[in-house]
């Protein structure tokens, strides 16, 4: 039996919380299910990372034990050594968080531990990971690429241009430092492989597979789920409100839009938009059995390739009908035109959206075959000989 510590920031796991949280509940759930010993280690970064008991109470039957720490950050001052790392150690440049304090605590917790392998959730997680001297094997489980998506929040100035080039060095340095690395993207484990020369896992977000007990409604909704700290959800949502809704609503007048999700960090200009007497915002849902419809339209409006989209298995889990960018869904190469709706852009979604909510029929027939394949990959059954066959070949 492999012992192994899970890094993670000090936030709440759960399946049904966010992307991230979902993310690492599924490979908890794994990892247990391949008989190892799981020691988690929440990490207190800074003030919006602080560890509550309560935030892990769905992973307790996972894990055999849960321990914390509070990294220290030294702010380095100006000067020649300052020059000197952001030409030379970008990562030491960059976090802070990178110094022999934290190195040390990291090596004594595994070696008090015993323990034989690493698996660093997020890159935070993992550049600790690689900057610390361990004489067992580190894995990186690999989110997204940050460069890509600070590029894409808002207009970078030359200095957020600068820092997120010395970031994307860091990225770069992590997946070819580290041991192994995993990702719930098909296409940027290609990418890892490219950049590493190393045969990182592609491993889907799994989840437990349910029963409907709802009936699909009369007429089919409009379903957006996830919370607004995600930036794929929080820009892809504003943006299919600039460009679909009204014209959506003038051909459907009775479409009403379900939103699903925390709105606590979306922008003023998207909750104002929220303000809409056709869109129910219903906030976070713990019981998802509740509120997603069999046969309703699921949007994701997300127009770029960045990351994994977690909320795709449970939207065919709860079969609903994905309506999406080809784009947004190419992490999955398991998503086609026979269990989802591909579109090349938002345009012609509006148009999609417009013809499929009286075609029931489709809507039967492509609900059906998108709960077929949530059973075929997105389940810890599909995916549990995966993982047992990488871990065999790192230790």
């Amino acid at each position: 039996m492999k012992k192994v510590l899970v890094i993670v920031n000090a936030e709440k796991i759960s399946a049904n919380n966010n992307g991230g949280g979902a993310f690492i509940y599924s490979h908890l759930d794994l990892l247990h299910k391949a008989k190892c010993e799981i020691i988690l280690l929440a990490v207190q970064w800074n003030h919006m990372y602080l560890f509550k008991e309560d935030d892990y109470i769905e992973v307790l039957p996972l894990v055999n034990e849960i321990i914390t720490y509070k990294v220290e950050s030294i702010k380095p001052t100006k000067g020649i050594k300052r020059l000197y790392h952001s030409i030379f150690n970008p990562t030491k440049f960059e976090y802070h968080f990178i110094n022999k304090y934290n190195s040390t605590n990291l090596q004594k917790i595994v070696n008090d531990y015993k323990i034989d392998l690493v698996w660093a959730e997020w890159r935070w997680a993992a550049i600790l990971a690689m900057e610390t001297k361990l004489d067992i094997p580190k894995i990186y489980s690999h989110h997204d690429w940050e460069y890509k998506l600070a590029l894409l929040r808002a207009k970078p100035n030359l200095n957020k241009k600068f820092h997120t080039f010395q970031k994307k060095r860091v990225e770069m340095k992590m997946v070819k430092t580290m041991d192994a690395c995993i990702s719930g993207s098909f296409t940027e484990t290609q990418e890892i492989k490219t950049i590493s020369k190393k045969q990182p896992l592609y491993l889907p977000t799994t989840y437990d597979l349910v029963n409907i007990n709802l009936k699909p409604n009369t007429y089919p909704f409009l379903v957006h789920l996830g919370g607004m700290g995600t930036t794929a959800n929080r820009l892809g949502l504003e943006r299919f409100l600039d460009v679909c809704w009204n014209d959506i609503k003038k051909e459907i007048p009775n479409i009403q839009l379900k939103v699903i999700g925390n709105l606590k960090n979306a922008q003023i200009s998207l909750k104002h938009k929220l303000e809409d007497p056709q869109i129910i915002k219903v906030g976070f849902v713990k019981d998802l059995s509740t509120e997603l419809y069999p046969e309703d339209m699921h949007i994701i409006p997300w127009e770029y390739n960045t990351g994994t989209r977690t909320r795709v298995p449970v939207i065919l889990n709860y079969q609903q009908v994905l309506v999406t960018t080809t784009e947004a869904v190419k992490c999955f190469p398991e998503i086609n035109n026979k269990n989802a709706i591909l579109c090349k852009d938002l345009k012609e979604m509006k148009d999609v959206i417009i013809d499929l909510y009286s075609d029931r029929e489709k809507l039967h027939l492509l609900a059906t075959s998108g709960k077929k394949t949530f059973q075929e990959t997105f389940t810890s059954e599909s995916q549990i000989k995966s993982l047992q066959d990488f871990l065999k070949k790192i230790h």
